[in-house]
């Protein structure tokens, strides 16, 4: 039997029906604390954001875009929501891959300089207003639990005068919605599955593979493509690392993804 709910399955693990199994992050110190259970975590090739609609406003804006990303608080994410078991994800791909390049750490205090260059000033009551609107979005997300990631993403932008709404959907809606044309979505909360030769951001952004299962943000430039070429015909481990490199600079650049975390594993395991 496929067994699929949190407490379903710490309740197996600590009578012996479970011997190994997937447990949500925030039970990972109950596992520890019983001394027939140890709990393991492990890396994997998973990454957590914000994907932007850059083709409807107000993500139409790279200082939205990049100011959302700097609003965001990556550490206390993870060690509230995730128990510490996830990695701050500033760029596209985790650092332990030896093509991911090392962008810059965005300073919270520049969300607001940002916001208030793309004409999104402070009103009164706090929240930000462009021509009589309020900066406002609705982040569209799969519904687990308490969805604890998107609150705290929640809290984070409210700091600054940004309003979002979450609105949870179903797996299915949820694609349905990512993967449609036009793109009808404000921003999505998603986690990209990866590998280690990058090659997920090329399906996600290379215009060859427009349309494909992950081009959920339809941002496609002539510099991607350019970058993404020069990865095809790379003929040394030196061009290729160079030019994933520029594919990660033009990403952190044009911020159509504000990267959240980077995943890990954890599981719980007998230790009789």
């Amino acid at each position: 039997a496929v067994v699929d709910e949190p407490t379903t399955k710490f309740a197996g693990l600590v009578s012996g029906e479970l011997a190994v199994a997937g447990i949500a992050p925030t039970m990972a110190s109950l596992v520890s604390r019983d001394p027939s259970l140890r709990v393991i975590s492990y890396p994997v090739l998973l990454s957590n954001g914000i994907v932007f609609n850059p083709s409807r406003e107000p993500f139409d804006d790279v200082r939205v875009r990049k100011a959302i990303s700097a609003a965001i608080d990556r550490k206390r994410i993870v060690d509230a929501a995730l128990a510490g078991y996830a990695t701050p994800a500033y760029g596209a791909a985790p650092l332990d891959n030896p093509l991911a390049l090392a962008v810059p750490i965005p300073l919270a205090s520049s969300a607001d300089s940002l916001l208030d260059a793309a004409g999104w000033a402070r009103a009164a009551d706090g929240r930000r207003m462009r021509g009589g609107k309020p900066l406002a979005f609705t982040l569209l997300t799969v519904g687990s639990g308490d969805n604890a990631v998107e609150q705290l993403l929640q809290a984070d932008l409210r700091r600054h005068g940004i309003r979002m709404e979450i609105r949870q959907l179903e797996f299915g809606a949820f694609l349905s919605e990512a993967r449609a044309k036009p793109k009808r979505f404000d921003a999505l909360f998603t986690g990209i599955p990866g590998d280690l030769s990058l090659s997920y951001l090329a399906a996600m952004f290379d215009s060859k593979l427009s349309g494909g299962a992950l081009d959920y943000a339809g941002f496609h430039t002539q510099q991607l493509d350019a970058a993404f070429e020069r990865v095809r015909t790379a003929r040394t481990r030196d061009a290729l690392i160079d030019a994933w490199r520029d594919v990660q600079q033009t990403l952190d650049a044009e911020t159509p993804v504000a990267w959240v975390y980077h995943s890990r594993g954890v599981q719980g395991v007998t230790a009789r």
